[in-house]
């Protein structure tokens, strides 16, 4: 088995702020691999199990999500250092509810369930870290609850894909049609299509068909508040 370096460790989400010797207990003693994917790969998808906690440690990441009716899509590019979901390892539903896929060649750092329980046990640092980053989660998805979804159309369609977003910068597609928009958003397609016009107009997005290809998100959202 190959293992990493300290050095590698110490920079990686859930391992910050931990000791040398924390690390090196774990580079020794907690089951781990490391894990090469090429290019276009698939590394987990959409409902599959959630057994082990990934790691991206290079490399690009492309993140697709699907509606529950299959009406439309969602897809975001995420840099690496990144974990996969370690929200999904534990609780009711143990599933990824997002799909990922290599856009460039990555590696990955994969923990099996009983090594994060080892790490839980014997790290107060990778605990805090664990709960620090479940606490963030469930702190922005409580906030949107509350967030202002008022407004005109050009706002409720940024506010729609924005509250989508894993990470609110960089670029990001959403794949649905203008009247599926509309329903979702509570707005005539004819408003829909010409707000996102509007947008388009200034080179905020690109329209495709059935396609709102945006190119920067925080450039988006900063010009609709």
């Amino acid at each position: 088995m190959e293992h990493f370096s300290t050095e590698t460790l110490k920079d990686l989400p859930l391992f910050q702020g931990m000791g040398k010797n924390d690390l090196e207990q774990f580079a020794s003693q907690t089951p781990h691999s490391l894990v090469d994917y090429n290019k276009g790969a698939t590394i987990v998808s959409q409902d599959m199990p959630c057994q082990q906690l990934i790691i991206i440690i290079r490399g690009t990441i492309g993140m697709h999500s699907f509606s529950d009716n299959r009406r439309y899509a969602f897809f975001e590019l995420l840099q690496a250092p990144l974990a996969l979901q370690p929200e999904s390892l534990y609780g009711i539903s143990t599933t990824y509810t997002h799909s990922y896929t290599a856009r460039t060649a990555l590696r990955a750092l994969v923990i099996p369930k009983v090594g994060i329980a080892q790490l839980y046990r014997s790290s107060e640092v990778f605990r805090l870290n664990l709960i620090n980053m479940l606490s963030a989660k469930i702190h922005k998805q409580q906030k949107w609850l509350w967030h202002d979804l008022s407004g005109d159309t050009e706002k409720r369609i940024v506010n729609f894909i924005h509250s989508r977003c894993v990470y609110p910068a960089g670029e990001k597609e959403l794949l649905i049609s203008m009247g599926d928009l509309g329903t979702q958003i509570n707005a005539p397609r004819m408003k829909v299509s010409k707000a996102l016009n509007n947008l388009q107009k200034q080179s905020l997005i690109l329209l495709q068909r059935k396609k709102i290809i945006i190119p920067a998100i925080e450039k988006l959202i900063q010009a609709v508040k």
